[in-house]
C-alpha cells in the first residue's frame, strides 16, 4: 500500500509540475485535434472510449482473454507499480546500458529488442496528441480542471495497459518505467507546448482512428477494441496526394489522397502485432510477433468513417468499421462493426457515439 501511495504521489507532482497542468486554466484554448464534430471517429471521442481503446489495446495481442473482467488485475498492477516505485533496483538488474539500448534510445533494431518503438510512436506522440485532444473535450463539455482530468484518463489506460502486458509476472519490469515516466509523462509536456499542437495539426496532421469497443454475448467479452492513429504529409508539389501512416498495434505506410475538400481514401500496407510473449521468467522481456496487414480508409475532415483491414491472422482476419453518421447525418450516432475469421466464424456489433464511445454486439469467434 505503501508503494502504492508513494508512486501516486511522485506522478502527480511531477504531473502537476509540468507547463501542461502548471498554468492556469484557459476558458477557450485553441483547437488542434477535438472540435466536436458528430461524424466520424469524432462523434466516437470522450474519455471511456478512449480509456478502453488505450487500456485494452494489447488485448490484439492475446496477452488475456477479452472477458476483462477474470484478469488478475491485483497481482499485475501490484507488480507495475513496484517497478514505477523503485525504478533503480529494476533498471539495475538488467543494467542501464539495456535500459537505455533498447527502452529510452533508439540503438536497437531486432523485433526482440526494439522496444523502444511504440514508446515514441504510440506513448510519446500519439499518447501527448491525446493528452491535447482529451483537454480540448473536457473544456468543450465544461468540465472543471480539464488538464487534470486529461492527464489522470490517460495515465489510468497507461497503468491499465501496462497490467495487461505485466502478464502474471512478479519481479522486475522495466518496460513500464520507460513507458510511463519517460514517455507517457514526456508525451503530456511535449503537448503541452502550442509548437508541438501546431506541428501535429498542420504539418504532419495526426488524428486520433481508434476502433469502437463493443462488450459481446454470450461471453461478455471485449471485442473491436484497440488504439489507432493516422498521420498525413501533404506533398508540398501536389496538396491532395499525402504520405500516410496508420499505427497502433499495426505499423503501416502508404499514400492518401484528398478526393474533395472534405473527403479523404487512404490505403496502407505492412505488419500487425498479433502475439506478445515473455521471455523472462521472473522479469518482463516482451517479444512481439507480427503478420501482414493491409487496409483502406475513407475519411471526413480527417475523421474515420469507415476502414477494412484485412490481416493474416487467425480471428481478426476480415475487419469493418462504420463509424457514426459516415454516410448520413440523420438518426442517433451509431455506428457498426463486423469480424470475420478464417474458419467463418462471426463477430459484429453496435456503438454509440460520444460521451459513450461503447457498444454491444454478439461473437462467435
Amino acid at each position: 500500500m505503501l508503494a502504492r501511495l508513494q508512486v501516486g504521489a511522485l506522478l502527480l507532482s511531477v504531473l502537476t509540475c509540468s507547463p501542461a497542468l502548471a498554468q492556469d486554466e484557459a476558458p477557450a484554448s485553441a483547437r488542434y485535434f477535438y472540435f466536436g464534430r458528430d461524424y466520424g471517429s469524432e462523434a466516437m471521442y470522450g474519455p471511456l472510449w478512449v480509456f478502453l481503446n488505450r487500456g485494452y489495446d494489447v488485448l490484439q495481442d492475446h496477452v488475456a482473454p477479452r472477458n476483462i473482467f477474470t484478469f488478475d488485475y491485483r497481482t499485475n498492477t501490484a507488480n507495475v507499480l513496484r517497478n514505477v516505485a523503485h525504478p533503480i533496483p529494476a533498471i539495475s538488474h538488467d543494467g542501464w546500458g539495456k535500459f537505455l539500448k533498447e527502452e529510452i534510445f533508439p540503438l536497437s533494431y531486432t523485433s526482440s529488442t526494439a522496444r523502444w518503438t511504440p514508446n515514441y510512436s504510440l506513448h510519446l506522440i500519439a499518447g501527448g496528441m491525446t493528452y491535447r485532444a482529451l483537454q480540448e473535450w473536457f473544456e468543450d463539455h465544461d468540465v472543471p480542471g480539464a488538464k487534470v482530468w486529461s492527464a489522470t484518463t490517460l495515465m489510468a489506460a497507461a497503468l491499465v495497459n501496462e497490467s495487461l502486458e505485466n502478464h502474471g509476472v512478479v519481479g522486475f519490469n522495466t518496460d513500464c518505467i520507460a513507458d510511463l515516466y519517460f514517455f507517457d509523462i514526456g508525451g503530456i509536456i511535449l503537448f503541452s507546448f502550442d509548437w508541438a499542437n501546431r506541428f501535429f495539426s498542420q504539418e504532419i496532421v495526426i488524428a486520433d482512428w481508434s476502433l469502437q469497443p463493443s462488450f459481446t454475448a454470450p461471453n461478455g467479452q471485449l471485442h473491436n477494441v484497440g488504439n489507432y492513429f493516422s498521420a498525413k504529409w501533404a506533398l508540398p508539389f501536389y496538396r491532395r496526394l499525402a504520405l500516410f501512416a496508420w499505427f497502433g498495434e499495426a505499423t503501416t505506410g502508404g499514400l492518401s489522397f484528398r478526393i474533395t475538400d472534405q473527403y479523404a481514401i487512404s490505403a496502407a500496407a505492412g505488419g500487425a502485432a498479433v502475439h506478445l510473449a515473455n521471455q523472462g521468467t521472473n522479469t518482463v522481456e516482451n517479444t512481439v510477433s507480427f503478420v501482414a496487414t493491409g487496409a483502406v480508409f475513407l475519411d471526413r475532415n480527417n475523421s474515420l468513417l469507415a476502414s477494412l483491414q484485412v490481416t493474416d491472422t487467425d480471428d481478426y482476419f476480415i475487419h469493418l468499421n462504420v463509424y457514426p453518421h459516415a454516410f448520413t447525418s440523420r438518426g442517433p450516432a451509431i455506428g457498426g462493426w463486423s469480424v470475420l475469421d478464417r474458419r467463418g466464424r462471426v463477430a459484429a456489433g453496435l456503438a454509440i457515439g460520444s460521451p459513450f464511445g461503447l457498444g454491444a454486439g454478439w461473437s462467435g469467434i
